[in-house]
């Protein structure tokens, strides 16, 4: 079957509107929790009184960012079955261990910590990590938007014939707009919203587009048929109806599916990636004390929307199975299979659910650029100047920090229009490797190690960062560090020994100041 090419004045419309609409309900949840901050920290964690549902439903909108909603039908699409290692086959115990994990978070938060970054000079005492953290953390954040960028513009550019460019443009003037206005409770208000929606739209497209390609049996049957073509339209000999993609020369090694050295290394950045992720981790600072079935019910909600991303892959396959490999000709250029979520949902359910799915998409990507930009802004406000100079005005501060959202709204766009990956979750699995394996264990675990150190915090930061410039299509391949899985491996794993090795040689932070931090008897 040929794609819906054909944008109609009908299919624009409903895109327009169902993007008005959800924009509506988000500017008037930030601009009402924005009257309700009556100082920079109320702006950056409310009053500390969100409950479970509007956490958990938050915690879904930021872990279904641009890869999970949208990048995970341009991997099913373009790889087959092997795409399934990086659609999340584990993404459930990853969101499940972030949940336990990030809940801690309450515990620096009644110490003074407003950002990641200070939970880390909170539980190390010191300054020079929390700036360090901070730093990191924006370098590897500005790598991930980079994705929400191109999936955002890819699906209006699909449903509305809007040029690529001004779709990108577009999409940066409208996170600007409501992160500037809402703060931490206003986007954490709003990705409840959007994480309901994103949950529903998911599952709803992804059944929809089973049932409309022939059901599982009809697409593995049709996949048979199929080989790789990677973007740009060249054509190989290698089926894509198994979990394997035997690399094509040394370069395509960079693929997480080579081989199962890559598919181990896939498994691991899941189950490490959403704790990992300091914008995940972010949204337990405004969380208020729960109940054991409130948290019960927090961990229904994230499991129930953790299997979005799954359905979001089934549209993949389905695409493949029904359009070929036309999407990965140059006439798709920059899209290319990332294109195939707009032009099923077109296909499947017409304009109501086009509609729909545009908004979820532009829900996925701006609630985490949103998230992202204001942690990178915090990082520079909050964990560097606030850091070196503690006397600075409350307000100059919440000033400077809505200023900075511009740089950092503007760095990743202009990255993504001049040098648009091909795969968006291919490259922001780069990021994701890099995140797991620093802030995994740098924030996770030491929130129950008592004997972490900061040095030992420091040297796995340094080290992931390091690691992380030789990715594979970085600087790896001028060192021979070809193969993707031997990278991520050597990224996390090093991460891990470079952390506790060092922790165990170095000076804990004394018993008696750890007894705040480490209780022996304390609700969760």
């Amino acid at each position: 079957m040929e794609p819906p090419l054909q944008t109609t004045l009908a299919l624009v419309i409903g895109v327009v509107t169902a993007i008005a609409s959800l924009l509506a309900i988000s500017i008037s949840l930030g601009f009402l929790m924005r009257r309700k901050a009556k100082n920079f920290e109320e702006w950056l964690v409310g009053h500390r009184d969100i409950g479970p549902v509007v956490t958990g439903f938050a915690l879904i909108s930021s872990y279904l960012s641009g890869w999970a909603m949208y990048g995970n039908a341009g991997l099913g699409y373009t790889f087959g079955w092997a795409g399934s290692w990086l659609i999340g086959t584990v993404c459930i115990m990853g969101i499940a261990l972030c949940l336990v994990m990030g809940y801690r978070m309450r515990r620096y938060v009644q110490l003074g910590a407003r950002t990641v970054p200070e939970m880390l000079k909170v539980r190390f005492e010191s300054k020079m990590l929390q700036a360090l953290a901070g730093l990191a953390m924006i370098i590897l954040l500005i790598v991930y938007s980079v994705g929400q960028y191109k999936a955002m513009a890819t699906v209006w550019t699909i449903t509305t014939a809007t040029p690529f460019h001004w779709s990108l443009i577009i999409t940066a003037v409208l996170v600007l707009v409501y992160v500037a206005v809402g703060g931490y409770a206003g986007t954490q208000w709003v990705s409840c919203f959007q994480g309901i929606l994103l949950t529903a739209v998911g599952w709803t497209l992804g059944i929809a587009s089973l049932l409309w390609a022939g059901g599982p049996a009809k697409i593995e049957e049709m996949l048979k048929t199929q080989t790789f073509t990677p973007p740009g339209g060249a054509s190989t000999n290698i089926p894509i109806d198994g979990y394997i993609i035997p690399p094509l020369t040394t370069k395509d090694m960079a693929y997480p599916w080579a081989d199962w050295i890559g598919v181990t290394a896939s498994i691991f950045m899941f189950l490490l990636m959403a704790t990992g992720f300091p914008h995940n981790i972010a949204r337990f600072l405004g969380t208020r004390k729960i109940s054991k079935k409130e948290y019960w019910a927090m961990l229904l909600i994230t499991i129930v929307g953790g299997l979005t991303p799954l359905w979001i892959g089934v549209v993949g396959f389905a695409g493949r199975a029904v359009f070929g490999d036309k999407l990965l000709t140059e006439k798709y250029k920059p899209m290319y299979g990332d294109a195939v979520g707009a032009l099923v949902s077109i296909s499947v359910g017409g304009i109501p659910l086009a509609a729909l799915f545009t908004a979820s998409v532009f829900a996925a990507s701006v609630s985490t650029l949103a998230g992202m930009a204001l942690i990178m802004a915090t990082n520079i406000t909050r964990d560097l100047l606030h850091n070196l100079k503690p006397d600075l005005p409350s307000k100059a501060l919440l000033w400077l920090t809505r200023l900075m959202l511009i740089p950092f709204i503007a760095i990743p766009l202009w990255w993504t229009m001049t040098a648009t990956p091909p795969v968006l979750s291919v490259f922001m699995a780069g990021s994701a490797v890099a995140q797991a394996g620093i802030f995994f264990f740098v924030v996770g675990v030491s929130m129950y190690w008592r004997r972490a150190t900061k040095w030992g915090a420091a040297s796995a930061i340094i080290y992931g960062l390091s690691l992380t410039i030789l990715h594979p299509n970085a600087y790896g391949q001028y060192v021979g560090l070809h193969h993707w899985g031997f990278w991520a491996l050597l990224l996390i794993f090093g991460s891990a020994a470079t952390y506790f090795l060092i922790s165990l040689l170095t000076k804990p932070v004394p018993k008696e100041k750890l007894e705040k931090l480490f209780p022996r008897t304390s609700a969760v």
